[in-house]
């Protein structure tokens, strides 16, 4: 109560409460007075006078408006006119009552409380949906999922969010064109189609298409559609999502697969191949020793000879590349591997091409096959001369590089962890995509006929991913091409290969062959015996383990091939060492599963002899499996 006259108060209290109102009440007579009361506690009502020496109704309603905007404000005075009436109305106040007329005051505070409530309730309602606009604003301009609002008749675009925008390729310039103007639609009768759907349904879920970004280049999308009503007018709610990411992820998970079952097709290829090379080196070998030097034929002979090391040479490249061939790894320094072999690529590539290298210092050491690395590093070489016909600069490099997460997730054949790259760069004529896309399928090649077979880049790719790293290639057309090769680091001294020389190829032991391909066996078998072996032969794993149970005598050595039908040589191996834990075994194979070769042969103690084999490397290997130092039985 805004009041300097102590009567007038009471007076005014007793009408409140012979209204019904329990009164709480307050009286003040100057501005300091009401700012103290306003500070104490929340009010309901605001009565006040309209002249009070020093100080004025006028005053006190602006202050309690600054403060309260809604809070119900009553002039109660007996001097104040029509005309200072209206304007104190227009000040904001919400009705005034003459102090001669106070049956006036209870209907009119019943009536400013009620519409204080709802002006409260309206200011309320009003500032939730300013802050739910503003919610919906951030979350349209923030969302990741392309939005945009267009009209329904003649399709103008009323709002889009950032997202949007970078999908169609637009800076802040969509908003009041059309979608005929911006020519967002590849086909123009699939938003025919759109808009008839959503003249009959409402909605359009999840509609794949390709739309024309403003560069003019197309985007695969997946988008729905919505009918809503913008202040009255049909519009056209679109959602779109961003396929192009997803689709470079799934080609590259298509090619990834496509390798590897072209690599399961070229092991099994191979494989099949090495037994029959196996047969033709060996019976061409036999056959040049036993002609004379003078004879005509032996010429003929070495030429079989010769071709057979040449197919060899080729199914040995088929392996590499599907990951089936075996290998002796050892830890290595890729420095000292790189250091190696660069004076024999000086020698190799053309004078005008400049090599250069830069090898970082403080590589992690890596686990692989020597003779694996340095085929890399010469295929890489050789790939970087072909694509530099008029010279250039050949780049050989090596880093030390931790693979985090966000790699990971644009290159799917990556793994995280600490690697070492090797990476070889040339300024050649480059690549498109077409071409990357194929460069690492076997038999695949940009050469005219004659001049590659095509197996140079898929060994690089089969090594690699049997080395359990992966590459990576960077090419444009007319800037040249970048192979990087990933290597894991592993914690491990430097290895030396230590050999053991037979001293002679003869013996008198019993050997338990075991072979399915029938020529391999019956040439094998005859190339023991003819050194003095005594030779037990059997078909597959089930019929050596049960001529080895009948047997009496002692066996000394097992030779077996490693891929069998019903039981293959690892589990032979395992099943006759049970009852002679002295035996030495010696594997055979045109190729190997990475898990045999790890655990089972090279890693494993055993010996291992690649198909195919010529006699003299067969009879050497069977002679040093027999004397090296025994392992001891675990």
């Amino acid at each position: 109560m805004i009041e300097d006259s102590e009567d007038d108060s009471m007076l005014l209290m007793r009408e409140l409460r012979a209204g019904g109102y329990d009164v709480v009440h307050a009286r003040t007579d100057s501005g300091t007075g009401l700012q103290a009361a306003l500070d104490a506690q929340q009010w309901d009502l605001v009565l006040s006078d309209y002249r009070m020496p020093g100080f004025t109704g006028t005053a006190a309603l602006k202050m309690v408006r600054e403060r309260e905007p809604d809070l119900p404000f009553i002039f109660v005075s007996g001097t104040i006119g029509e005309e200072t009436a209206v304007d104190a109305l227009k000040s904001g106040a919400n009705d005034y009552v003459m102090k001669g007329h106070l049956k006036r005051l209870i209907p009119a505070i019943e009536r400013e409380l009620r519409d204080a409530e709802r002006r409260r309730e309206r200011r309320r309602m009003a500032e939730e949906l300013r802050e739910s606009e503003q919610r919906f604003s951030k979350v349209f301009h923030a969302a990741s999922v392309g939005i945009a609002v267009t009209s329904l008749a003649g399709g103008r675009f009323l709002e889009v969010n950032e997202a949007f925008e970078r999908i169609v390729g637009s800076e802040s310039g969509l908003v009041g064109r059309t979608i005929g103007e911006v020519g967002l639609w590849s086909d123009a009768t699939e938003y025919e189609r759109v808009l008839d759907q959503l003249r009959k349904q409402g909605s359009v879920r999840n509609l794949d298409l390709a739309i024309r970004k403003l560069n003019g280049t197309s985007c695969p999308v997946q988008a729905s559609f919505e009918q809503i009503e913008v202040g009255g007018e049909g519009c056209l709610l679109a959602l779109v999502h961003d396929l192009s990411e997803r689709a470079r992820l799934e080609n590259q998970l298509r090619q990834s697969q496509k390798m590897e079952a072209v690599g399961r097709l070229a092991g099994g290829v191979a494989h099949d191949f090495n037994n029959i090379l196996t047969v033709i080196m060996a019976c061409s070998a036999t056959l040049e020793h036993a002609l004379a030097s003078q004879e005509p034929l032996r010429e003929d002979v070495a030429l079989i000879q010769s071709a057979a090391e040449r197919a060899a040479a080729l199914t040995g490249q088929l392996l590499a590349f599907s990951r089936k061939q075996v290998v002796e790894p050892r830890s290595l320094d890729l420095n000292a591997v790189v250091s190696g072999l660069e004076p024999m690529l000086r020698r190799l590539i053309p004078e005008n091409i400049d090599l250069s290298s830069t090898l970082a210092q403080d590589l992690g050491t890596i686990r692989s096959d020597p003779g694996q690395i340095e085929q890399i590093i010469v295929n890489l070489v050789v790939n970087a001369c072909d694509a530099m016909p008029d010279g250039g600069s050949l780049m050989i490099e090596t880093a030390a590089v931790d693979v985090d997460s966000d790699y990971v997730e644009n290159h799917v054949m990556a793994r995280a962890g600490q690697y070492v790259r090797l990476a070889v760069s040339d300024t050649g004529i480059g690549m498109d995509d077409q071409t990357k896309a194929q460069i690492f399928e076997p038999f695949f090649t940009t050469k005219g006929p004659g001049q590659g077979t095509g197996l140079g880049l898929a060994t690089v790719y089969g090594t690699v991913k049997q080395n359990e790293g992966f590459v990576w290639v960077y090419s444009e057309p007319g800037r040249g091409s970048t192979f990087k090769i990933y290597l894991p680091v592993v914690v491990a001294a430097v290895e030396k290969k230590q050999e053991v020389a037979p001293t002679t190829m003869r013996g008198t032991e019993t050997v338990l062959l075991v072979e399915d391909e029938p020529a391999v066996r019956r040439l094998s078998h005859n190339m023991l015996v003819q050194q003095g072996y005594q030779v037990i032969t059997a078909s597959d794993g089930l019929d050596a383990v049960e001529l080895a149970s009948k047997h009496k005598g002692p066996i000394d050595l097992l030779i077996t091939d490693v891929v069998m039908p019903r039981m293959g040589g690892r589990e032979v191996a395992e099943r006759l060492r049970q009852t002679h834990p002295n035996l030495r075994v010696l594997f055979t194979s045109g190729y190997t599963d990475d898990m045999v070769v790890r655990q089972d042969l090279v890693g494993g103690g055993s010996a291992f002899l690649q198909k195919p084999f010529t006699p003299t490397v067969f009879w050497s290997k069977v002679r040093s499996v027999l004397d090296a130092p025994a392992q001891v039985s675990s």
